[in-house]
This record gives C-alpha cells, sequence and structure tokens, in this order.
C-alpha cells in the first residue's frame, strides 16, 4: 500500500530539484501544468519525454536516466501501462521518492506499480492529485481537496 500521510507529501515537497516524467509539450496536459506551476513556485523542475527537447524552454530529458546531476523525486503523469517501467528507471538512478499522479476521472490504477516502487524501496505517493497539496492552487484542485476533507478522505 502507497504512503499516503499529510507528512510524507510535505516531505516530498520539501525537495528542492523534481523531475517531471509525462512533462508535456501542450498547455493544455496535466504533466504540463504540473511541470509550470513547479517553477512558478521555485523548484527546479525537470521534464522528462521521449518526444521533446524542450519543454517551458527547459532541456527535456528522454528518461530519468539522462538527467545530470542528483535527482531524488520524481512526479510521475503517465497512463497506468507505463508506470512499472518508469519505477524500474527511477530505482535504477537513485530516484527514492515517487508520485503517481491520480486524475480524479482517469486515474492511475496499478497496483503492480505501487508493489515494485515498494519491493524497490521507494516511498511511493499514489491515488491523489498532487496539485490538491500545493497552497493557493485555485480551481479546480482546491475543490477537489474541500471534498475530500468533507468525506474524511484528504491525508491527515
Amino acid at each position: 500500500m502507497a504512503v499516503i500521510s499529510r507528512k510524507s507529501i510535505d516531505d516530498f515537497y520539501g525537495a528542492k530539484r523534481i523531475a517531471v516524467v509525462g512533462a508535456s509539450r501542450s498547455k493544455h496536459e496535466y504533466g504540463r501544468m504540473l511541470f509550470e506551476e513547479l517553477l512558478k513556485r521555485g523548484y527546479d523542475a525537470v521534464p522528462v519525454n521521449p518526444n521533446a527537447e524542450k519543454i517551458g524552454g527547459k532541456d527535456c530529458y528522454k528518461s530519468v536516466k539522462g538527467i545530470p546531476g542528483v535527482i531524488t523525486h520524481a512526479f510521475i503523469v503517465l497512463p497506468p501501462d507505463k508506470l512499472e517501467a518508469v519505477v524500474e528507471e527511477c530505482a535504477e538512478t537513485g530516484i527514492k521518492h515517487v508520485w503517481m499522479h491520480e486524475h480524479v476521472m482517469k486515474g492511475v490504477s496499478n497496483p503492480k506499480a505501487i508493489f515494485l516502487a515498494e519491493q524497490k524501496g521507494l516511498e511511493c505517493i499514489a491515488g491523489f492529485c498532487p496539485m490538491m497539496f500545493m497552497p493557493k492552487t485555485g480551481f479546480p484542485h482546491n475543490i477537489h481537496a474541500a471534498i475530500l476533507k468533507v468525506f474524511k478522505a484528504y491525508p491527515v
């Protein structure tokens, strides 16, 4: 079972350099929105997309294996069938913390990827949209967070 506590979420956001695996060239895709929001908030967000040279003016890497320097955290914004391979790469490259984005309508349900992350010793957050936990993110993320709080499903 993935770690989903407010402490693990706050610890994740304590990183200053975070890979965004699935950062998109399209400004309308969630991977791009998350990437840009991280940049606005002062993070060194590193885009990973095998089909792009640059995203948002920053060099983009084909995989987490190509990222220079030390990186210990990664948001994974990909379809469920791609998660296991990325988790393997993260473990091989020294990434210790992964967050598998959960889209309210699409989900990420891949229990095998979560289990694999835990087997590899990675701290894994899955099942929540990362932007719900950023202060002053706005609509629709603030609404999602409020609904979860009402139903006592918001991590504490």
